[in-house]
């Protein structure tokens, strides 16, 4: 009865508890034994109750009651009878199989404690070595990775993220649908786009719908080669980031004309820095006055000009249907493409090239905001395991977070 109590606790089923201690570091310490009396052959699958010898095997296992613990396996070598078969074998358990230094269900947890996890945060809790901690990691993320779809979304998002500085990027393919990462691919080109579309038959391409992309012409290029009949629309987030960019660019420039230095605390445009990108039905009374102050510094006009630009293209995305909204942005560009500030004509000159794929908003009503949010996950992998240097094991650890 004992015997029986004591396996159930420790979990135990096929063996025998022979003892179980605590030593002095508080990790628990378990003797156990198989009792069956006879073992198959892992050749011939022949039963042998012939022991030839005993030995002791140390075998770590999982937490038990959030101790440490070590199986201490005395276990047999028995001898085969079959002719032209081994002449001996070693007892395993689906627990502990042959040559095996930790038990299968510490490497199931492991694996699944490593989705959210860093291997070595992993490896300390578990007390294990950190590439048997990796190993199970894999493992797990493999068989992860191997049982989604590997047929391409009908709506998905392109969107990079940096894998390692400099300039190391590495480009997500996200289902718009699901929220899901379909795949990661090392580079922000058209080449590696191409190159892994190409991997698909083209029945799973011209499966693809919608593509979600930001103003990069590399993944334009790429999809309007690929997908020609799929629906580019330039991500909304994106492009209203373009016109903030542009009022930063111009209330820069001004301040170094009009003072010589960059902005400093008492500065208006300094102090406005951030108010000037809010959207101006969102200013506090506060907030609109210093933005008020800034505009009125400026007797060129010119910072008040790319304010207004910003804001246009932020109601250009508050019209209810393509018409209307085609309309308003030919407007916008006619004016300040024309407008002899620099940084705008920039602007409208971005925009008449993305000017389809900006109204194409308007029919698909898609964002990267699915993708943004994986891109989060992704960055907060990359931040446990404090960078990573081979794409293979972050891409590995990526998908297996992010599904």
């Amino acid at each position: 009865m004992e015997d029986d109590v004591t396996r159930v606790l420790v979990g135990l089923g096929e063996y025998r508890v022979v003892d179980a201690v605590e030593d002095g570091d508080g990790v628990l310490v378990v003797t156990v034994e198989v009792p069956r009396g006879e073992a198959p052959c892992p050749d011939c699958g022949v039963f042998s109750s012939r022991v030839k010898q005993r030995r002791v095997q140390h075998v770590r296992d999982g937490l038990c009651f959030e101790r440490p613990t070590v199986l201490v396996w005395h276990k047999r070598r028995f001898r085969c009878d079959t002719p032209d078969c081994r002449a001996t074998f070693t007892e395993s358990t689906a627990q502990v199989p042959s040559r095996a230094r930790v038990t299968t269900r510490l490497r199931d947890a492991v694996g699944v404690a490593g989705r959210t996890r860093s291997t070595a945060e992993v490896a300390a809790r578990f007390g294990v070595g950190w590439w048997t901690a990796w190993r199970a990691i894999a493992a797990a993320a493999v068989a992860q990775i191997e049982a989604l779809p590997t047929t391409p979304p009908a709506r998905l998002g392109l969107d990079e993220t940096t894998f390692r500085r400099p300039q190391r990027f590495a480009t997500g393919i996200v289902n718009l649908d699901t929220g899901r990462l379909w795949d990661l691919v090392l580079g922000r080109s058209q080449t590696v786009v191409t190159e892994r579309l190409r991997q698909l038959d083209p029945t799973a391409l011209a499966a693809i719908g919608d593509v979600v992309i930001d103003p990069f012409a590399g993944y334009k290029a790429a999809v309007r080669e690929l997908t020609p009949d799929a629906r580019r629309t330039a991500d909304r987030f994106h492009i209203v980031r373009l016109a903030n960019t542009a009022v930063t660019d111009v209330r820069c420039r001004r301040q170094q004309e009009m003072t010589g230095h960059r902005g400093r605390k008492g500065d208006s445009f300094y102090r406005a820095r951030r108010d000037l990108l809010r959207a101006r039905e969102r200013l506090t009374d506060r907030q609109g006055a210093r933005v008020a102050a800034a505009l009125a510094a400026d007797p060129t006009g010119q910072l008040h000009a790319a304010w207004v630009a910003k804001e246009g293209i932020r109601d250009l995305y508050h019209h209810p249907h393509r018409a209307s909204a085609e309309a308003f942005l030919d407007d916008w560009l006619n004016v300040f493409a024309a407008c002899g500030i620099g940084e705008l004509e920039r602007l409208a000159t971005t925009f008449g090239r993305w000017r389809g794929e900006i109204l194409n908003y308007f029919d698909s009503r898609l964002t990267n905001g699915r993708t943004e949010g994986r891109n989060l996950i992704i960055k907060s992998v990359k931040r446990s395991g404090y960078g990573f240097r081979n794409f293979d094991n972050y891409r590995l650890r990526v998908l297996y977070r992010c599904n």
